[in-house]
């Protein structure tokens, strides 16, 4: 128990620390409303699970022989990062938009965003083994088993900042003139995840 327990509670730290799906929830339900946030946090969620699931099944072995392949697909998730980033300058907040993009657009937002950082995998590699039983026989089993947790931990506090920026959103609707500064500060905070999703890349490319 004292092994869960401390599991749990490592697993809320992480998922609590500011990081690119935690801001992309808040910015994209301050921008379009709760749901839009909690959907998004389903996206991110299910690739989440998929990164769980990977790790477990010893993908991370391929990600150390090909780290190209991976920033490559670190490269393209920011790449669309940005042009979400332009399209929501460009046309600011409203509900129309939303209503056109639907659940499963922003659902697929959030799951895009997840896997755009596949060393995600690497992560889950060193942070779960930590906390399974000494002597697991049934290795893949445990590792899934503690994902799930995560990604409980996760998606609930993930859901949680969208509630929050749902209430902002609430503002903002109504007052306009702040709506509009409000729809180019999360077209920003968009465009700063994407860099903080390439910043790692770019940083390995200098001479």
């Amino acid at each position: 128990m004292r092994r869960l327990a401390a599991y749990l509670g490592a697993c809320l730290l992480v998922a609590l620390a500011p990081g690119p799906d935690n801001c992309f929830v808040l910015a994209q339900s301050a921008a379009f409303g709760a749901w839009a946030g909690l959907c998004v946090t389903a996206g991110l969620v299910s690739g989440l699970c998929l990164h769980i699931t990977l790790a477990a099944l010893g993908v991370a072995a391929l990600l150390k022989r090909w780290p190209r392949a991976a920033d490559a697909i670190s490269a393209l998730g920011a790449c669309y990062l940005f042009y979400m980033a332009w399209g929501m300058w460009g046309a600011g907040l409203g509900t129309a938009r939303a209503e056109a993009l639907g659940p499963l657009g922003f659902w697929l937002r959030g799951v895009l965003l997840n896997l755009s950082n596949p060393k995600v995998i690497l992560f889950f590699v060193a942070f779960l083994p930590q906390f399974l039983p000494e002597g697991c026989r049934r290795r893949a089993l445990g590792l899934l088993g503690l994902g799930a947790l995560f990604a409980l931990c996760a998606a609930l506090v993930m859901a949680a900042f969208a509630l929050a920026g749902g209430g902002l959103a609430a503002f903002l609707r109504a007052n306009p003139a702040a709506a509009v500064w409000a729809g180019r500060a999360a077209a920003l905070a968009v465009a700063a995840i994407g860099l903080w999703v390439l910043w790692p890349i770019l940083r390995r490319l200098r001479p």
